[in-house]
């Protein structure tokens, strides 16, 4: 009979990264508590899914001295760059003040604490940025989350700081699913063409992550496809691989979308360390999506 490994807490489990963390962790046979806002959006699994507000101190508190886990991933965020600028102290509350409510246990029980961070942390001015590099976030969706590094920098070494971009693949909502059904309804899309990322499958994620927990590694690192990609490119190929009308998609300038937020002009993450350091052999985004659609 196997032996179960570590009690492993992933919060933010409903979301796209969560419930992909969920399958491949628990294929590994790990214990897994996954939490998370509302009912559970992963039917078929063998783990325990709580309901989870991760800004709230009393039912983190309660959560943790209950399942004691050695590895905690922290998943959950409020990841709407718009509606975290008008709405900025819910932003800083999830996104930042919530780390406050897992340190205590983390200074007393020095699990393995995995933050997953984002590109928004950067300027966008330069591109291909390492994880060395000068921070300066445009928006307060990024503001909030490099508020959450800085609070795990100056709490404990037990932590790994996983920044990555666009995250992608075929469950729940996200980039490719939306552009997806928009592509397929025939409808127009303005897709701006002076924005580059560096798209990152979430499968790839998933399985560095398993292998941080595996090995250990702290510190941060940068995982991503490492391409730098304008998003309309990204775009066009996504068309490509569902052979749908490219003609429909109006290439546009950050500046014509008035949106609420300032969005990084290039954000493209440089992933090299995790290349030497984790053996990371990134999917391109073209052949994921030859896979995938």
């Amino acid at each position: 009979m196997s032996v179960k490994k570590d009690i492993i807490l992933i919060t933010g489990s409903n979301g796209l990264l969560g419930q992909e963390l969920r399958i491949l962790l628990e294929k590994n046979d790990y214990n897994i508590i996954a939490t998370g806002i509302g009912p559970d959006r992963l039917l078929d699994h063998n783990h325990t899914y709580l309901e989870l507000d991760i800004s709230s101190s009393l039912q983190c508190n309660d959560l943790l001295n209950q399942y004691s886990p050695s590895v905690i991933i922290n998943a959950a965020a409020c990841t709407n760059v718009d509606q975290c600028e008008l709405d900025q102290d819910h932003c800083l509350a999830v996104n930042a003040h919530s780390l406050n409510n897992f340190l205590p246990y983390v200074k007393a029980n020095k699990p393995h604490f995995i933050q997953i961070s984002t590109d928004f942390v950067f300027d966008g001015l330069a591109g291909n940025y390492s994880e060395i590099d000068h921070c300066n976030p445009v928006n307060f969706y990024g503001f909030s989350k490099l508020e959450a590094e800085r609070f795990l920098k100056n709490a404990t070494l037990n932590h790994t700081i996983v920044r990555t971009s666009l995250i992608y693949g075929l469950r729940g909502s996200n980039f490719l699913t939306r552009i997806k059904n928009q592509l397929e309804s025939g409808a127009d899309l303005n897709i701006v063409s002076d924005q580059h990322r560096t798209p990152t499958y979430v499968f790839d994620l998933a399985l560095l992550i398993l292998k941080i927990i595996q090995i250990k590694k702290y510190g941060i690192y940068h995982i991503s496809s490492g391409e730098n990609l304008s998003i309309f490119k990204i775009v066009c190929n996504i068309a490509e691989y569902l052979n749908t009308d490219s003609s429909k998609i109006n290439k546009v300038k950050t500046v014509e979308l008035n949106q609420i937020a300032s969005r990084p002009a290039n954000s493209s993450l440089d992933i090299s360390k995790a290349v030497r350091d984790l053996d990371f052999k990134p999917t391109t985004l073209n052949n994921a999506l030859s896979k995938i659609l």
